[in-house]
This record gives C-alpha cells, structure tokens and sequence, in this order.
C-alpha cells in the first residue's frame, strides 16, 4: 500500500486521499490553484469595541486626574494666601517663640484681672512688712 507525506504537517496518508487527514492541506497541487491561498480575512466588531472602550476608560482616569490635579492648585493657592496673612510664617523655631512669648506677656500686663491680682498682692506685702517693722 501507497502512502503520500503531507508536506505541511508530515503525516502520512491513504495514496487515494486528495488532502491530509491532520491539517487539511491539499496533498496534490493542482495548477490552477496557488500554494498560499487563504481564505478571506472575516471583519470583527469586537476589537473595535474593545479599543473604543479601552479609549474611553482612559479617557475618564485623564479627566480624574486632571481634577485631581486643579482641586490641589486651588488648595496650595489657599494655603499660600493664609500663609501670607499669617505674621509668624516663615519665622525659626526661636524667632516664632519670642513672638509668641510677646504676645502673650502683653495680653497678661493687659488683663485687668491679673492687673487686680498683683495690685492685691502688693498690698499684702506692704501690710505683711509693716507688721514685721513692728514686731521687734
């Protein structure tokens, strides 16, 4: 018995097949038919989808950022603006506490409470040294 070797695949076949029984190739070349005949090519709609959706998924993570990135300028803007009205930015540590020091020394002299206090303690020390003088 007679056997044909395909040329695509190498199986062998019944010498009465036309065509391999593995791969489909024809196992007789006719002339009128060309050796890289394929078959046409069939239109999808599916990678069309894919790359529209793909588009726009990056398309709305653009946009996010973007917002992203004005919401954060406009903050820093804010920032910059108070940081501007404030008198103790950009101060070193000892700088800041000498004003802040400052302040609160003035807002003690000022306070008539605390005014009160030390004018009723100079009056207990001048009483309590004139009953010292006079206790011999």
């Amino acid at each position: 018995m007679n056997s044909i070797k395909c040329r695509n695949c190498g199986l062998s076949n019944f010498s009465t097949d036309t065509e391999c029984r593995r791969c489909g190739n024809p196992l007789f070349e006719s002339p009128t038919q060309k050796r890289d005949d394929k078959p046409p090519r069939r239109f999808s709609i599916f990678p069309w989808i894919f790359i529209a959706i793909a588009i726009g998924v990056g398309y709305y993570f653009y946009t996010g950022v973007q917002e992203n990135v004005g919401q954060i300028n406009a903050s820093e803007a804010n920032r910059l603006a108070e940081q501007k009205k404030d008198p103790t930015a950009g101060l070193s540590r000892t700088q800041y506490e000498k004003h802040r020091t400052g302040t609160y020394s003035n807002a003690m002299v000022n306070n008539p409470s605390f005014q009160a206090q030390r004018k009723h303690d100079e009056d207990t020390q001048k009483v309590m040294q004139a009953v010292s003088n006079s206790n011999p």
